[in-house]
């Protein structure tokens, strides 16, 4: 019974080693991090200080080329403005129609007096 203990404690230990491969710190600070991120393709968008030993670089997909949106991306923000305006005019009939309701004013129909 000890030595099947002892063997899972010896298990249990060498499962728990961790090991790090490189610099916790980025050499020349954000002008190492433009230098890691134009490698991979992308554009240097923050760095992160993690205490005293390490810090690291945020890289991000370099934008599209086209600087104004266009197509679908460029229609979709009046669109929801314009949805926004209905809805509130929708809501504010709505609540205009309860008063009346609650007041006893409902008005008649259209060619009816």
């Amino acid at each position: 019974m000890r030595r099947i203990a002892a063997l899972a404690f010896a298990i249990a230990l060498g499962g728990c080693a961790t090991q790090f491969y490189g610099s916790p710190k980025v050499d020349k600070g954000p002008a190492g991090c433009k230098t890691a991120c134009d490698a991979w393709g992308m554009e240097l968008a923050g760095m992160v200080k993690m205490g005293e030993y390490s810090d690291g670089c945020i890289c991000q997909v370099k934008p599209a080329a086209s600087a104004a949106p266009s197509g679908r991306e460029g229609a979709s923000i009046p669109a929801a403005a314009g949805v926004y305006v209905q809805m509130q005019a929708a809501a504010a009939a709505a609540a205009n129609e309860q008063e009346m309701q609650r007041h006893g004013t409902i008005p008649a129909p259209i060619g009816v007096r």
